[in-house]
């Protein structure tokens, strides 16, 4: 399906480090997932975007293209010039017949809000008016593509106080409206009848917290692969030149979420437990919490090897 990762540091990054250079960047993830359940979609090439901020409480910036990230000269180039503190990233792989189209490509971006999704929702065309018909004008007509994942996020923006003219907003309340969001989706596939799995990995920051998700309407198997490391610094090593996540002291100065690794030091990385919710606060602490509905198990993949779903 797709590939992201979000970024986020007291001190800002080349794009380049974590774009395209590392051993197993999100480009490289592009064309060489490691992680796969669907063996006939091995390549995420139908479009990428990069998001990031230069200051708190300012508006990002947005670039996409739907041209492969792979071979995207411009990506390059910005790459090696751009840093931020706060950076979002997306390759994509369609689903549900959408078209190929710069409207359709992550992260989309509302006010200082900005938001992407791997994954899907199953049974996305059998409550689509559903979705458009709860929101208010303003976020309906902000729609420009046809995915399920934009379509997402109108949800979560029609959860919140008037999500256009705010500059900031509370962990918790991000925290909030994102699980009323999939709590939403959820009663809607059930009013519909729909017995399809949806793959639910969103994130979303207001340019200071992010909030992202692993989640999947099963209570057996586990969802979209998503891991998070933290540490003092992500950079390369002087002698070796690979990429790590350094822990110079207990401090968390840096918090990486990726759909997969971006290195291949093991201990670098944690799994995000199947149907969780993390926030990353402002001043960089990382809480995870359980999202307890009709979907939550607590033994998950203990008395089996569990099924993973990465996508």
């Amino acid at each position: 399906m797709c590939r992201f990762l979000l970024y986020k540091s007291n001190s800002p990054i080349l794009l380049a480090d974590l774009l395209t250079r590392p051993a197993h960047s999100i480009i490289m993830q592009s064309f060489n997932c490691k992680l796969l359940i669907n063996k006939h979609q091995t390549m995420n090439g139908d479009g990428f975007g990069i998001g990031w901020y230069d200051e708190p409480r300012t508006k990002g910036c947005i670039f996409t293209s739907t041209l492969p990230a792979w071979s995207n000269v411009n990506l390059q180039r910005l790459a090696e010039k751009i840093k931020s503190k706060l950076v979002f990233a997306h390759v994509r792989a369609t689903t549900g017949g959408t078209a190929t189209s710069e409207s359709n490509c992550h992260p989309w971006q509302y006010g200082n809000l900005m938001w992407m999704h791997n994954g899907n929702i199953g049974g996305f065309e059998r409550i689509k008016r559903q979705m458009q018909a709860s929101l208010s004008e303003e976020i309906y007509l902000a729609i420009q593509g046809t995915t399920d994942s934009e379509h997402a996020f109108a949800v979560f923006l029609n959860m919140l106080d008037d999500p256009l003219g705010r500059k900031e907003f509370s962990h918790d309340e991000l925290r909030r409206a994102m699980l009323a969001t999939i709590e939403q989706i959820n009663r809607w596939l059930d009013q519909a009848g729909v017995k399809e799995t949806s793959l639910l990995n969103f994130a979303v920051t207001d340019g200071q917290t992010v909030v992202c998700t692993r989640y999947i309407t099963n209570s057996e198997l586990e969802g979209a692969s998503l891991f998070y490391s933290s540490g003092s610094e992500f950079s390369n090593e002087e002698e070796s030149g690979r990429y790590r996540m350094i822990k110079a002291n207990k401090r968390e100065d840096v918090v990486v979420v990726a759909s997969e690794p971006l290195t291949y030091e093991k201990s670098d990385w944690m799994p995000i437990p199947t149907n969780t919710l993390l926030v990353i606060t402002p001043r960089l602490n990382v809480r995870m919490y359980p999202i307890v509905d009709q979907y939550w198990n607590a033994h998950r993949g203990r008395k089996k090897p569990a099924q993973q779903i990465a996508c």
